[in-house]
């Protein structure tokens, strides 16, 4: 901890803000399920409990898919985001369950129905996942 009133030279305090970023990021790779090595079989979410949807039953959801998306993909994301929320900030868009959601069925190719009648739990935890990947959740730069 440190003491009241003492100011920290610049090289630590980005030294603890650099810390406090992992700290979050780490969190967050915690909620999505994730590790340190963000590998393909990493990005199978695993349901909180089993979910069915139009007469199938789903216990785990493959989001490898992730690895091929383009640019394109996300700026689809986006619109698509944008057009069916009107009211989400254009800027943290991408950290969003919404397009988490749209992200979700673009790559598994499930209907967006899928994950906008998925359980919160699950939700939280694809918006982690995906939100972890896109943002360099494995930490290599």
């Amino acid at each position: 901890m440190m003491e009241k009133g003492k100011t920290i030279p610049a090289p630590e305090q980005e030294a603890h803000q650099e810390a406090a970023g992992r700290v979050e990021l780490e969190s967050m790779e915690e909620l999505a399920g994730i590790g340190e090595d963000n590998e393909p079989e990493d990005l199978v979410l695993k349901l909180s409990k089993p979910y069915v949807f139009e007469g199938r039953t789903y216990e785990e959801l493959d989001l490898s898919g992730l690895e091929n998306a383009t640019a394109g993909d996300l700026a689809r994301a986006a619109k698509i985001t944008s057009k069916k929320h009107r009211g989400l900030n254009a800027a943290t868009l991408e950290m969003t369950a919404e397009y988490a959601a749209v992200i979700g069925h673009l790559v598994t190719k499930l209907p967006l129905e899928f994950f906008e009648r998925m359980p919160a739990k699950d939700a939280i935890a694809l918006k982690g996942l995906v939100v972890g990947f896109l943002f360099n959740a494995d930490g290599e730069e």
